[in-house]
């Protein structure tokens, strides 16, 4: 049996384990720290699991935030390269900007809570 296999099934259970206790939590009246003390669980754990079973499951959490580019050579004469962001930003560089700077523009885009 590969290590992947194990792991994946143990992740499964570990899964299961979780939403049967958070079942159990949001069926009784307990506080987190009252129930994480009875269950033997740790209040960080609490929030880690409730706060990833709450995300759909699915292709749609494992996307990417910024899908890869390809910058191609401008056409001449040259346009200005325009990147429309999901916010409805737009910016807009001299064609001739280097691909390695259009990377670390977006790269810090990503990084930056909306």
């Amino acid at each position: 049996m590969s290590d992947s296999s194990a792991r994946s099934r143990s992740d499964a259970a570990a899964t299961r384990r979780w939403a049967e206790r958070l079942e159990r939590f949001a069926a009784g009246n307990h506080t987190v720290v009252a129930f994480c003390a009875a269950e033997g669980v740790s209040g960080s754990n609490f929030y880690l699991w409730r706060r990833r079973l709450a995300q759909p499951p699915g292709p749609a959490s494992n996307q990417p935030k910024v899908v890869p580019i390809r910058v191609a050579p401008p056409p001449a004469p040259a346009t200005p390269i325009e990147l429309a962001l999901p916010s409805g930003t737009v910016l807009r560089l001299p064609a001739d900007a280097r691909p390695e700077l259009i990377v670390a523009i977006l790269r810090g885009l990503e990084e930056r809570p909306c």
